[in-house]
């Protein structure tokens, strides 16, 4: 009786061991699969109506995709492009409900991309004088001259919440601030994960 009782429990830990391990892989892989289809079929049938039948194998569409966000990188560094895209910005700002969701991806989108990682990278312990704790969070912004709030030696702080795509803004003095020796994307892993991942610390 005392053997099944403790082979159980060690069977329960094996198991979600195995699961902790096979779940990251899984939900990576249907991402990459998912989006990779998305290319596929959005590209592929592009090819098909340009390349004869026998020409198309598939997987062309995926690799053309690649190509043509690279090739769109490289020519957002051409002026000419870039005023073609600030003029295809500036009508998406005349629509009102377009235009929030618009900025609020793109902003979204270049906060982790790695042209702005510089910016968005400083990790900070947010510590209030007066109150014994501390939170881990992100500068995201010093300068406040073109808002209507936001003092001179304030900094907005970005707070994630654990196991949620959101989080809270606070400005803050720029003294309640303790940089944190730490990468940005071990940060997001150990503030995502409620502090329960082994990496980066």
């Amino acid at each position: 009786m005392s053997s099944e009782h403790t082979t159980m429990p060690a069977l329960l830990r094996l198991f979600f061991k195995g699961l902790a391990t096979i779940i990251p892989i899984a939900l990576t892989l249907i991402i990459v699969f998912w989006l990779a289809g998305l290319a596929e079929d959005g590209f592929g049938r592009m090819l098909q109506w340009v390349l004869p039948e026998s020409w198309y194998v598939r997987g062309m569409g995926f690799v053309l995709g690649i190509g043509a966000v690279i090739v769109i990188g490289l020519l957002s560094q051409v002026y000419l492009f870039r005023k073609l895209i600030d003029f295809g910005e500036a009508i998406l700002d005349r629509m009102p409900v377009v235009k929030s969701v618009y900025r609020a991806t793109k902003d979204f989108v270049e906060y982790f991309s790695g042209e702005n990682g510089e910016r968005f990278s400083q990790v900070v312990m947010v510590r209030h004088p007066d109150l014994k704790l501390s939170v881990l969070g992100f500068i995201t912004r010093e300068d406040f001259s073109t808002l209507p709030f936001g003092k001179e030696g304030e900094v907005a702080v970005y707070l994630p919440l654990s196991y949620q795509i959101a989080g809270y803004t606070i400005f803050v003095p720029k003294e309640w601030c303790e940089p944190v020796d730490m990468p940005f994307e071990d940060a997001v892993r150990l503030i995502l994960t409620a502090a329960m991942s082994r990496r980066g610390g």
